[in-house]
């Protein structure tokens, strides 16, 4: 299971609209990844930011998004690669051209 979380204090109610977008966009797709928010995932200099966890899977975070239609497709399309069966390694390959250079980190699966 992976769980897309977005900060809801980034650049002034921007990561508020961002998560609310998603949300909505994520329900109306019957999206099948949980999305919640966290205030202040402290990667202020690169808001908005969201991250993708889950157990047993790389964990990504990504920066200097926007709450456009764009950006809310390329993360429930990552989210939704990331929920698949396996580490959740997003290939460069298949990330969508919005998130190819947002990505601020990549941690390996614990254990």
């Amino acid at each position: 299971m992976s769980t897309l979380t977005i900060c809801t204090t980034c650049a002034d109610g921007q990561g508020l609209a961002l998560l609310e977008a998603v949300e909505n966009e994520a329900l109306a797709r019957d999206g099948t990844v949980p999305v919640r928010g966290q205030a202040c995932m402290a990667a202020c200099a690169q808001s908005c930011t969201a991250a993708l966890q889950g157990a047993g899977k790389h964990s990504y975070l990504f920066g200097q998004l926007t709450p456009d239609a764009a950006c809310v497709d390329a993360l429930l399309t990552v989210a939704a690669e990331h929920a698949e069966p396996g580490d959740g390694l997003l290939a460069w390959s298949r990330r969508p051209e919005r998130l190819k250079r947002s990505v601020l980190g990549r941690l390996p699966p614990l254990g």
